[in-house]
């Protein structure tokens, strides 16, 4: 079945089921400093038939009012909207409720707006919508017409780290790292931090492009870099190379490529592994580098037929790549050991992860650690929302 334009409806592909393991407290949680793998039992579970994913939020004085009445938040960026809301949770058996933060994303501003008409119930011309991301100025005006709320802008970096750290101060299975060589859910690793050892790290935010920020404290934290090349590039460069028309389409096409017929492998330029620099044969020696030559190997009835799943797994390996050396590179400069993965290019896809995980590995040397955020695109959003100013 096509993609949804609004929620991206489509059969339960692998990147959902990633979502329903992630869920699960079945899965192997390492403690972040003393590496004690143990249980974890929830009280209430994060995922609900026909319900989006949610986390319980802590219960503090400053979100009682939200009981009352609900309150959203968008990150409007530049590939994808993201949306969150708190809702109060049916009653347990002993009639106790929770308060909740949702979490939805859509593509075009248009659903958003549909969505949150239909979803706000009890808005009004006071109610304030948080708002953060590019899209926070550029669609103000049609937000404020269409819903006749107050539109609240908050900083972007800010609103990013602000969620962040609640997100990992909150919700105890927010982080993981991802082993390629385990079997089965073994190769998805919770990694519980200790509020004392979340800081220094390292944020890899990749959404259009890519902010690098050195963050030592919720309060302290300074973009060190960043680059053009992130998922606007993925999906613009996927949308001329090949006929998907969505990141989630790319991916999906990118699960069944052979990135070896458009690569250049270091065994096409050595005939095997070059021992010398400890270069593998399979490694990659250039991107899409055998299609450097195809038109004069299809004029010698020589060419490989490429598809466009090739592309597409080549697209990704080659930005994700560029994303994981860099990453490094930025954690050496700053002696950072951990770097955190965010934004909405990841998606929980093994290739993105495996990839991304095996250059910080590699090029560490095993001293630094790539990890993933199981809300990865909301944390700009989920920063928005703890704004509660008026």
């Amino acid at each position: 079945l096509p993609i949804s334009r609004s929620h991206f409806v489509k059969p339960k592909s692998f990147i959902e089921t990633m979502d329903e393991l992630l869920l699960s407290s079945s899965l192997r949680r390492e403690h972040s400093l003393d590496g004690q793998v143990c249980e974890f039992i929830r009280k209430r579970t994060t995922s609900i038939s026909g319900a989006p994913p949610f986390i319980v939020l802590p219960k503090e004085e400053r979100f009682e009012i939200l009981r009352e009445k609900g309150r959203f938040a968008v990150d409007i960026g530049g590939t994808l909207i993201k949306v969150v809301y708190s809702s109060v949770s049916p009653p347990d058996d002993d009639g106790t409720t929770d308060l909740l933060l949702n979490f939805r994303k859509f593509q075009f501003i248009e659903d958003c707006i549909e969505f949150l008409k239909n979803e706000w119930h009890d808005r009004d011309s006071e109610c304030h919508l948080n708002c953060t991301g590019g899209g926070s100025f550029k669609y103000a005006e049609l937000l404020q017409k269409e819903l006749a709320v107050k539109v609240k802008r908050t900083d972007e970096m800010v609103s990013l780290m602000i969620g962040c750290d609640f997100l990992l101060r909150n919700n105890e299975d927010e982080s993981f790292t991802y082993h390629h060589e385990a079997e089965g859910l073994e190769r998805y690793q919770y990694k519980p931090i200790e509020e004392k050892a979340i800081y220094p790290f390292l944020l890899v935010n990749i959404g259009t492009g890519i902010s690098v920020l050195k963050v030592d404290s919720p309060t302290s934290f300074t973009r060190v870099g960043g680059s053009t090349v992130g998922g606007g590039a993925f999906i613009g460069l996927g949308n001329l190379l090949t006929s998907a028309r969505s990141f989630d389409e790319l991916l999906h096409l990118s699960e069944k490529g052979d990135h070896r017929q458009v690569d250049s492998l270091v065994s096409d330029i050595y005939g095997g592994d070059y021992n010398h620099l400890g270069l593998a044969a399979h490694v990659i020696a250039g991107s899409f580098g055998r299609c450097s030559s195809l038109n004069v190997r299809k004029e010698q009835g020589l060419a490989e037929n490429a598809k466009e799943e090739d592309v597409a797994k080549s697209l990704l390996l080659m930005i994700s790549n560029t994303i994981g050396q860099m990453a490094f590179l930025y954690s050496n400069r700053f002696e950072m050991e951990r770097i955190y993965f965010g934004g909405f290019f990841i998606r929980k896809h093994p290739i993105t992860m495996r990839t991304l995980s095996y250059a910080i590995n590699y090029w560490s040397k095993g001293s630094c650690e790539g990890l993933f955020l199981k809300h990865e695109g909301y944390l700009g959003a989920v920063g928005s929302f703890l704004d509660m100013s008026e």
